[in-house]
């Protein structure tokens, strides 16, 4: 088996694993376990899958998260309490006026600071959607080989067209409908909580509903689809493999077996190459989503934190402006989450296809 998996390793592309490995290690290189390497020459990723290694990695992640948010969110909270004491000053001196417009001077900059790091989550979501399609778009045409190789032809054929629409389409939905809901819900309850007179409380609720059921409703599809079309040409897979190796075996008389015993040695390498760089690219892609996932659920435990914490000093408006930013804030980490899950779907999907042909024969 290895005589024929070295000449196969040699002509197989896995330049993909490696440049997205590269942009990880640029990225996260701190954090990342040391003296860990990816080996595409002989695909060797025992060490990948340290979960001791990836468990003190993501801890120092999520502290240096925490660290570098804790500033900005400390000057949120604290205009936030001089916003709360001018408005008792204005209460107590009867200045309604006075004090109303100067909480609101206060509570602008306060909107501002947490709708940048809001769209510091929006960007990191966007962008790790964005990596995970560039990755998959270059990796699948590997592993659609790979599997063509091992003998799932009818799977070859079926995969590519499914996951080109599926993550076109999946992109195009958290670009274009997702993010673009939850931002304006952001805008929408921040004009609720700036006037008295203009509540679109109600408008912000019903675009975050939307915005994730519009992406569950999709991931529902999505699922139901690739289980029944995947399970139905890996039995049309193994079927045609049986069959032509029972043709060759009994039609051509020694040759033939030679060649279909041949062959089917030839396919099982091609099966366990396709694991190995399966098992690989699965690793990447969650590393790809798992660091901006950290990153949006840091800022979502400050603000929820920040917001019950200012909520018993008086300033409701400030407390509110927090709790409705953390709560959109896990919204968009709900969709980094499906769509990440549903890459990952899509990719042990293809790995699996080769494995039930295999089993079916």
């Amino acid at each position: 088996m290895g005589q024929v998996m070295q000449p196969l390793m040699e002509n197989v592309d896995l330049s993909a694993i490696e440049d997205r490995w590269s942009e990880i290690k640029e990225t996260y290189g701190p954090f990342l376990p040391h003296q860990l390497e990816i080996d595409t020459e002989d695909l060797s990723v025992s060490d990948f899958f340290s979960i001791e290694k990836w468990v003190d990695a993501f801890q120092a992640y999520f502290i240096f998260e925490v660290t570098e948010h804790a500033q900005l969110l400390s000057t949120i909270f604290l205009l936030s309490i001089l916003a709360s004491v001018l408005k008792t000053m204005g209460h107590a001196f009867g200045h309604q006026t006075v004090s109303k417009t100067a909480e609101a001077a206060i509570l602008i900059p306060v909107f501002i600071l947490a709708m940048n790091t809001f769209r510091m989550a929006v960007e990191s979501a966007s962008g790790a959607v964005e990596n995970m399609t560039v990755f998959m778009t270059a990796f699948m045409p590997v592993l659609i080989a790979l599997l063509a190789l091992s003998g799932a032809v009818a799977s070859a054929a079926l995969f590519p067209p499914l996951l080109l629409f599926m993550m076109n389409v999946s992109g195009i939905l958290i670009d274009q409908i997702v993010l673009p809901c939850l931002i304006f819900s952001v805008m929408f309850s921040l004009v609720g909580l700036l006037s008295d007179h203009y509540k679109a409380d109600r408008i912000a609720s019903l675009l975050r509903t939307l915005s994730v059921s519009i992406l569950s409703a999709f991931m529902t599809v999505f699922l139901a689809v690739i289980t029944m079309r995947g399970m139905t040409a890996a039995t049309a897979d193994g079927l045609t493999v049986k069959t032509a190796k029972f043709i060759s075996g009994t039609f051509v008389p020694v040759v033939g077996r030679m060649m279909a015993d041949a062959a089917d040695t030839a396919s099982g390498a091609a099966l366990m190459i396709n694991n190995t760089a399966g098992a690989a690219g699965i690793g990447l892609l969650l590393l790809t989503a798992l660091f901006p996932v950290v990153k949006i659920m840091v800022l979502v435990l400050l603000y929820k934190v920040a917001a019950a914490i200012l909520q018993p000093l008086g300033d409701s408006a400030a407390a509110s402006c927090l709790d409705m930013i953390g709560k959109t804030m896990s919204f968009v980490l709900a969709s980094l989450a499906l769509v990440s899950f549903m890459y990952f779907l899509m990719m042990a999907a293809v790995v699996a296809a080769g494995n039930a042909a295999y089993m079916m024969r």
